[in-house]
């Protein structure tokens, strides 16, 4: 039977079927430990660039005996317009939060987001159980999911449902990258544009960057946010 744990085994392992992944050097290596925390607070993983990705990131961050959460986060190259893909659970006691979805950054005139997120919504309707207990973000993060994104609070009971959506998501997504051609000219510039506003957004918004700011203070919170997750 498959648990939530095993989310990044999984994308891992399906990400090296089909692209090659270098590991990335960081600035602020992993593991570490906040010192605001004592230590308590580990926070781990494993950061990849390739050919279509600028940035692989496969986090975790862990409080013994209360919290252990994942970030799986998958950037393509901005040149090739692409949305991202984003997961991330959370596990206090025995709360479960799951969320899953692949959020447009736009740019790209050669696919189109509403055809996306149908054949997502799709798959998400054949999982109804899994879907009882929907959760939201607070404030304009919200903004940046898209009309797809499964955000539930689940129990252990679901892990093999939310790994099975887990998959068929990253198997659409994946799928969208390897047959993705780099953008040229006005819309390879648009693109850029709109992955400047969608950083903006994530760094003054998002519950992780919150977080790493008041791990790390605000300036060291933000130099590492970039420097995992947006190769800045």
């Amino acid at each position: 039977m498959g648990r939530i744990q095993d989310v990044q085994s999984i994308a891992l392992e399906e990400l090296t079927k089909h692209f090659p992944l270098n590991p990335v050097p960081l600035k602020y290596p992993l593991p570490e430990r906040a010192k605001r925390t004592l230590g308590l607070i580990k926070i781990d993983g494993e950061v990849f660039s390739s050919e279509k990705f600028s940035r692989v990131v496969l986090m975790r961050v862990t409080l013994p005996f209360y919290l252990s959460a994942t970030s799986t986060f998958l950037l393509p190259r901005v040149e090739l317009g692409l949305p991202l893909f984003d997961a991330e659970t959370v596990i206090m006691g025995k709360k479960r939060i799951v969320m899953v979805d692949v959020q447009a950054r736009g740019g790209n005139p050669g696919y189109d987001d509403d055809a996306l997120c149908d054949r997502l919504i799709t798959i998400r309707e054949r999982y109804p159980t899994l879907l009882e207990k929907k959760v939201t973000q607070l404030g304009e993060i919200q903004n940046v999911f898209s009309r797809a994104a499964c955000q539930v609070k689940i129990t252990e009971d679901n892990d093999e449902q939310a790994l099975s959506l887990f998959r068929e998501y990253l198997s659409v997504f994946l799928e969208m990258v390897e047959k993705a051609a780099p953008l040229h000219g006005d819309a390879l510039d648009h693109a850029r544009q709109v992955s400047e506003a969608y950083l903006h957004t994530v760094l003054d918004h998002d519950p992780g960057v919150k977080t790493y700011k008041m791990l790390f203070g605000k300036e060291h919170g933000v130099a590492r946010a970039l420097d995992i997750f947006f190769a800045r």
